[in-house]
């Protein structure tokens, strides 16, 4: 074999996951309005990575259940292309776009399902994925001394580095996940500067981001770790590095104690202020004419003439600015409805959830092929200007009962592959590295709800599909007995 060509096999993989924050940075120096460069270079990476496969894989087993698979992910965007079209797409090429980026996730996850079958493929993954986490530090680092940084939210309300706007939601996830597996390869280190450095350093970053995702996950990461270590000791006898604990906590510590100084504990501050402003004033204006909000039941709202033009009034002012083609296409009284008649500011002034109950109109007013298969998502962010934020929602509504179900099923099938890999071999599965899978997964799947922008952005649904192979890989692959554990090893 050639010395390219072995090189090329001994570390494609790790070239791919490195190039990911490449391609991120890529797209903030060459936005336009027709799109990056690098999304181009996602989609004919997802395009031509399962035609590979197809071609080098050496059993033909393994090439039908590959073709199965795509096959079968296919067949469901298929129809809820067709679908949208049966009822009048707004815009088919948004529609097929948006489809191929949901799409993203389970075709990369079967790809590597199928490529990572070895412990030297599986330390190029961690390779890539610590190498990977340096370029994002060293690009947010350059960002911020060279004055070119995007913020989060505002002018001193996080710092997002070079990311454009459409990916600062998708930036803080991968942010997450990359802090994850640094502090993994940190506890892994026998040197007491990594063990302090890394940590120290992921907090930072993530705190600095200035989102609640973030923030939260510090604490996920890093006294996840501090807690499973001393228990991995116990169950598998295998030492552990006190110092490394020790610097989990007292990060940890010092993160929950610098909150008042964070971006979000600003954003919260103002936040509050201008709901109970809001909210206080309708308040106000019920009390002159001598009624109670929270007594009212729905039909005095609806049939007593004064309240209700007080009530629309209200919700016009919360929502309009929001969404306009919402209070056109949508009578005011089922738009109400559709909040409950709730007057809590926090509710109505809330961007996720007015997208949400823009798309739950729509849902309503669908016939039954439609909810089998998804409504028209091009219709929703031509007219009504929304795109949900929340994942889990968006893959229901976007995509049916079929979709959903279908999405689920598939990333239930490597929960159940991990759970069941546990109890069948406990000692041999209690370690680190499995650990690191479960962590980023379980993080994924919640910040996918509670956040959003990760099965429907490609450069996140990339880790979600690389952690899902991974988990293949020592759940399944990995013969029963076998301890597989990461040491640093290069590849």
């Amino acid at each position: 074999m050639k010395p390219f060509a072995r090189f090329f096999r001994n570390h494609w993989l790790m070239a791919l996951i490195i190039l990911q924050p490449i391609l991120d940075i890529l797209a903030f120096w060459t936005k336009s309005p027709d799109g990056t460069f690098a999304g181009y270079i996602r989609l004919l990476v997802m395009l031509a990575f399962p035609i590979t496969l197809l071609v080098v894989l050496p059993e033909k087993k393994d090439k039908g259940r590959l073709a199965l698979g795509l096959c079968a992910i296919g067949v469901i965007c298929l129809l809820h292309i067709a679908n949208v079209y049966r009822i009048g797409a707004a815009d088919l090429r948004y529609e097929i776009s948006y489809t191929a980026k949901a799409a993203h996730l389970p075709v990369l996850a079967l790809c590597f399902v199928f490529s990572i079958r070895d412990a030297q493929t599986r330390n190029q993954a961690y390779w890539g994925l610590f190498f990977a986490a340096g370029i994002t530090a060293l690009a947010l680092l350059l960002s911020i001394v060279t004055g070119t940084a995007n913020i989060t939210y505002g002018e001193g309300l996080g710092v997002s580095g070079w990311v454009i706007d459409d990916n600062r939601t998708a930036n803080s996830t991968i942010l997450v996940v990359l802090s994850a597996f640094a502090v993994f390869c940190a506890v892994k280190s026998d040197k007491k500067l990594v063990n302090l450095l890394v940590p120290a350093v992921c907090a930072l970053c993530l705190i600095t981001n200035g989102t609640m995702t973030c923030y939260l996950s510090v604490f996920l990461i890093l006294l996840g770790f501090a807690v499973f270590l001393p228990l991995e000791h116990l169950v598998r006898g295998c030492a552990f590095n006190r110092f490394a604990v020790l610097v989990l906590i007292v990060v940890s510590l010092l993160s929950a104690a610098a909150y008042p100084l964070t971006p979000k504990y600003k954003i919260r501050q103002e936040q509050n202020a201008f709901m109970e402003k809001t909210e206080g004033e309708f308040v106000e204006d019920a009390d002159k004419w001598g009624f109670d909000p929270n007594a009212l039941t729905k039909e005095q709202i609806l049939n007593d003439t004064e309240i209700h033009r007080m009530y629309e009034d209200y919700y016009w002012k919360c929502l309009w600015i929001l969404s306009p083609g919402m209070f056109e296409m949508y009578d005011i009284d089922e738009i109400m409805a559709k909040y409950g008649f709730t007057t809590d500011a926090a509710i109505l002034l809330n961007t996720r959830n007015l997208k949400r109950a823009f798309v739950s109109l729509m849902w309503d007013h669908s016939d039954t092929l439609t909810k089998l298969f998804g409504i028209d998502i091009s219709a929703a962010w031509n007219y009504g200007g929304v795109d949900l934020e929340n994942d889990w929602p968006a893959i229901f509504y976007y995509f049916g009962y079929v979709g959903f179900a279908a999405y689920v099923l598939f990333v239930l099938y490597f929960v159940y592959m991990m759970l069941r890999r546990l109890l069948r071999d406990f000692k041999n599965s209690f370690t680190a590295d499995n650990y690191i899978l479960f962590v980023t997964l379980v993080l994924l799947i919640g910040i996918a709800q509670y956040s959003g922008a990760v099965l429907r952005r490609p450069n996140v649904s990339f880790y979600f599909a690389l952690i899902l192979g991974l988990i293949y890989y020592q759940s399944a692959a990995l013969p029963m007995g076998r301890v597989s554990t990461w040491r640093g090893e290069w590849i």
